[in-house]
């Protein structure tokens, strides 16, 4: 933060780390050894802001995914949910999804929003139900999500889902920010 950023009480938001978000697809051969087996979909949420330019910048990166959900043949589906997070959805296979959702940030970032990308989600299935993997952008870190009704989450099943994981993805430690996305649109999927 900058002398005057302080001195007016500005904030930055925090840039998105990448860097890891790749490490699901790399990963995805092992987490299908390990009985979590990839739902098809995955979702990018993102804060609201009714600036213009953040608008014209969300829309450009939409267009720019719709446009490679077109080419890979992905199912696009771009939604607000309660709260008025923005969700974008691709339904296709797991490479083509993570590529897909990565154009989206990337897209957002160059624009100067990458700030707003909160999380990105993936359903993964196993015995147990469904289990999301989430991306934290400003942690570049993933933590499994295991909802098992309406506003309840299985959190024994999410901490075996940690160690799980923990050789294949960077998995968030600090289970205080293992924030659950309850209104999210691949939770009807």
């Amino acid at each position: 933060m900058s002398f005057f950023d302080a001195l007016f009480g500005r904030t930055r938001l925090k840039k998105p780390q990448f860097d890891a978000f790749f490490r699901l697809s790399t990963g995805m051969a092992d987490l299908e050894a390990k009985g979590l087996h990839f739902a098809g979909a995955g979702a990018v949420c993102c804060r609201p802001s009714e600036e213009q330019a953040f608008v014209d910048a969300m829309r450009q990166a939409e267009d720019v995914t719709r446009l490679y959900a077109d080419e890979h043949k992905l199912a696009l589906a771009c939604s607000d949910d309660k709260e008025h997070f923005r969700w974008v959805a691709l339904h296709g296979p797991a490479e083509d999804v993570i590529t897909g959702l990565h154009a989206l940030g990337d897209t957002l970032s160059d624009q100067g929003y990458g700030g707003a990308l909160l999380a990105a989600l993936f359903p993964f299935r196993d015995r147990d139900g469904t289990t999301f993997l989430v991306y934290n952008y400003k942690r570049g870190r993933f933590y499994p999500f295991h909802p098992t009704a309406r506003e309840d989450r299985d959190e024994a099943r999410e901490l075996q889902l940690q160690t799980l994981l923990s050789p294949l993805l960077p998995v968030e430690p600090e289970l205080e920010r293992w924030y659950p996305l309850w209104d999210n649109p691949l939770n009807a999927d």
